[in-house]
């Protein structure tokens, strides 16, 4: 479930190759644009993928996440732990009365 970013031929090719479904997004451009049917291959991908880019960007707009503080991967590991535990702490307290 990829960004259309990572949209190349030779992307696509070797994720044939190996066998695997092909889930990336289409990019248009400007000599090709987009037929209805690519539009809503791309909706029901970024559908797919709000989920989880939402709790990134909680994680990194409330929580402040976006440079890592510590040296040492045990001391990284923790703090990003603690902000997962804070988030879902806090939409915890959101979901429940």
């Amino acid at each position: 479930w990829a960004d259309a970013a990572y949209d190349t031929h030779a992307r696509r090719a070797r994720l044939k190759a190996e066998g695997k479904k092909v889930r990336i997004a289409r990019r248009p451009n400007k000599h090709h644009p987009l037929p209805e049917r690519l539009k809503r291959y791309n909706r029901l991908i970024a559908r797919r993928r709000a989920a989880v880019e939402t709790t990134f960007a909680t994680l990194k707009n409330r929580m402040k996440l976006t440079t890592i503080r510590y040296v040492g991967l045990a001391k990284a590991a923790a703090q990003v732990t603690m902000a997962a535990i804070a988030f879902n702490m806090r939409r915890n307290a959101a979901i429940t009365p």
